[in-house]
Order: structure tokens, then C-alpha cells, then sequence
């Protein structure tokens, strides 16, 4: 009896496991950060476009985003990494899960402190 519940116990640990990457394959083809892969210059890919854009950035350290406005307010959610966001004169650090807006008509900028992804939907 012992032996029979040791195996059921494994079985149902090794099912258990196997669903668990299952899952995590799946939820990586739903993924934000997988849309774009870092490289020698910045990546961009649109995600979404409709009445709006949802368009998702890869940023290694060292490759900045110069300052730039906008006719709108953008909001800016980190999903990977971490970076400086200058707005006007104002420097605020972003880290995974903050979200920032960018506001309309001001000058505003990314500078990643390490490399980094984000979404900006506009």
C-alpha cells in the first residue's frame, strides 16, 4: 500500500510539472516582452492597432531614446528591465510593472539603466 501511494504521489507531482510548462509556453506566446528581442539597435512592434496603438520596445543599455513629444498622452508600462524617463526636467526610474504617462506636447525621453522592455500605447 505504502509503495502504491509513493507512486501515485509521483505521478501526480510529474503531471503536475508537465502542466506547469505547458502553461508557461502558453502564457509566453501571450507575452509581451516575447513580441521583441534585444539587438544592436532599438526594436519596435506594434501589437495592437486600431483607434490606438499598443506598440511594444526592446531597449539594451546605451541605446537611448531622445527626447521627442507627442500630440498625446502616452502611457508607458515597464515590462522588463528598468529605466530613467526624463519628462521636461523631470527624471523619475521605471522598473518592471510601473507605469508612467508620458504627457502631451512635453518633451520626453528613455534612457534604460539596464536593458529593458516597455509597451507604450498611444
Amino acid at each position: 500500500m505504502k509503495q502504491v501511494l509513493i507512486t501515485l504521489l509521483a505521478v501526480l507531482l510529474f503531471s503536475s510539472c508537465t502542466s506547469v510548462e505547458n502553461n508557461a509556453e502558453i502564457l509566453s506566446k501571450n507575452n509581451l516582452s516575447s513580441k521583441v528581442e534585444y539587438d544592436d539597435r532599438m526594436v519596435t512592434k506594434t501589437v495592437f492597432d486600431s483607434h490606438y496603438k499598443m506598440i511594444v520596445f526592446a531597449l539594451k543599455k546605451g541605446q537611448d531614446l531622445a527626447p521627442h513629444s507627442a500630440p498625446m498622452d502616452a502611457p508607458l508600462l515597464m515590462l522588463e528591465g528598468s529605466a530613467k524617463i526624463t519628462i521636461g526636467t523631470n527624471e523619475t526610474i521605471v522598473s518592471k510593472g510601473d507605469i508612467i504617462t508620458l504627457p502631451k506636447d512635453l518633451d520626453h525621453g528613455v534612457t534604460p539603466v539596464t536593458d529593458c522592455k516597455f509597451l507604450l500605447i498611444k
